[in-house]
């Protein structure tokens, strides 16, 4: 190992190449691991790399290679999946936000232009009059909070059958309701 780690900071690419071939899967599945994706682990050895041969001359000859790159790919690893936390956490405070400014704005809007209550019955409506089949999976989807595959478990037909189903009641809806589609998007999000 500190015969590696010498050649490396005399700049010898063939004991490079040795290192990246020896360490290279490896760090990849470390990397997987806590990452979930592979193009993703890939990049995090791939940096990790590029920085051993950066510091390559400043690295201690005692030190341990194998330890130095495997702590750098799971330090690195772990730094991602943080920033995926903070990026879903700043994503859901706008998305609250977002919905906030529209409840906000549609509040203010003139009680003789928007009536409630005709926009429930005309949903309702819209809804009951979905084909029996679409209908049910919607209303399972929708209403139940049923994933596609718990529906198709539920009904006894394929994955490929509800996603059909939704994808034609969604557009019925949508056709149906394409004058109060922004708001019913608003109050409710159930189109999405």
């Amino acid at each position: 190992m500190h015969e590696q780690l010498f050649s490396l900071s005399k700049d010898q690419k063939s004991s490079f190449r040795e290192v990246y071939d020896k360490y290279y899967q490896p760090l990849c599945h470390l990397s997987k691991y806590y990452l979930g994706d592979t193009a993703e682990a890939k990049g995090v050895v791939q940096e990790a790399f590029v920085k051993l041969w950066e510091v390559r001359s400043e690295i201690d000859q005692d030190s341990n290679l194998k330890n130095f790159l495997f702590t750098l790919v799971k330090n690195n690893s772990l730094n991602i999946l943080k920033r995926r936390q903070i990026l879903l956490k700043h994503h859901e405070q706008i998305k609250w936000m977002e919905i906030h400014y529209q409840y906000e704005s549609l509040m203010k809007v003139s009680g003789s232009y928007l009536e409630f209550e005709e926009l429930k019955e005309n949903i309702d409506r819209a809804i009951e009059n979905l084909p029996e089949h679409c209908r049910a999976v919607f209303k399972m989807s929708r209403f139940e909070d049923l994933k596609n595959k718990e529906i198709a478990a539920k009904l006894g037909v394929t994955l490929k059958t509800v996603e059909a189903h939704l994808t034609k009641a969604l557009k019925i809806l949508r056709k149906e309701l394409k004058d109060y589609l922004p708001l019913i998007m608003i109050l409710t999000n159930f189109l999405d």
